[in-house]
């Protein structure tokens, strides 16, 4: 009987305290604001990534933004082989203005050519990286942009010790000093003159306002070299007005240019010397 009233006591007693668990439950010990929670996912030690990063894949024959064609043209003669490397633009292009080379290929005759920049649309222009290897020694190499030299082009001997180093940016000399009509647009060329290491050195120009061209010449070390054209400002074709002649070399200090021969604008002679020195 004794038990039995034990019994239903402690059965009141569980019920009034919220159960067994309510009774046995641990004492939560007081948070510490100053210790982040800790989770046991923060408690288990991090693993460590074993599969690399995937690589960003490089898009072959691509440069400067355009995709293009590897192309080679090859030549032998005796005991020499001469074979180029290079990559072409699969669509025409037009050439730009003013550059006077613009180097394409002429897939008939598999060779390299070059125009003068008239805005004229050309076919399989150069764009890309140029090597030119002579018995497997690289005797030029350097990069093409649409057409026209770019960057640092190298030039070898046949053993191989450098001899030339040019600058190029898109065409022109990364040096040479050129201004225009319109400075704030920069559309219309007035004047291109070449420097290299602090020299005027290569193609002179001169426009006229129209955009045709004034004025070429050859500077070397400073001087004017060879023969300068002159033009007539006539649209849509190009005129000569003038030849001056100017020594062949730069060192011929006593050489005094003269005037070779003139035309008017319908290409009529009008003035011819009698000097002979061109």
């Amino acid at each position: 009987m004794q038990k039995r009233v034990l019994l239903f006591g402690l059965i009141v007693l569980l019920t009034s305290c919220g159960g067994v668990d309510q009774i046995f439950a641990p004492v939560e010990k007081e948070k510490d604001p100053t210790k982040p929670d800790i989770t046991l996912e923060d408690e288990k030690p991090q693993e460590a990534d074993t599969i690399p990063d995937a690589e960003e894949r490089v898009k072959r024959n691509v440069f400067y933004g355009e995709k293009t064609k590897k192309a080679f043209t090859s030549f032998s003669e005796r005991d020499t082989e001469d074979f180029r490397l290079f990559y072409v633009l699969p669509e025409p292009v037009a050439a730009a203005p003013y550059v006077r080379k613009v180097f394409y290929h002429d897939a008939k005759n598999n060779t390299i050519r070059s125009a003068e920049g008239k805005g004229q649309m050309l076919d399989r222009v150069l764009h890309g990286p140029y090597e030119r290897i002579v018995n497997d020694v690289v005797i030029e190499k350097g990069d093409f942009y649409y057409g026209t030299k770019h960057g640092t082009w190298l030039y070898q001997r046949m053993d191989s010790t450098l001899y030339e180093k040019e600058h190029y940016t898109k065409g022109w000399f990364t040096d040479s000093q050129i201004t225009y009509y319109d400075e704030d647009q920069k559309t219309k060329m007035k004047e291109v003159i070449p420097f290299q290491y602090g020299k005027k050195e290569g193609t002179y120009y001169r426009f006229y306002e129209s955009g045709n061209v004034a004025v070429t010449g050859e500077y070397v070390f400073d001087k004017k070299v060879g023969v300068w054209i002159e033009y007539h400002d006539v649209p849509g074709v190009v005129v000569q007005k003038r030849w001056l002649q100017y020594p062949k070399v730069f060192y011929d200090w006593d050489f005094e240019p003269y005037i070779v021969r003139e035309w008017n604008k319908n290409s009529q002679t009008i003035y011819n010397s009698s000097k002979t020195g061109q």
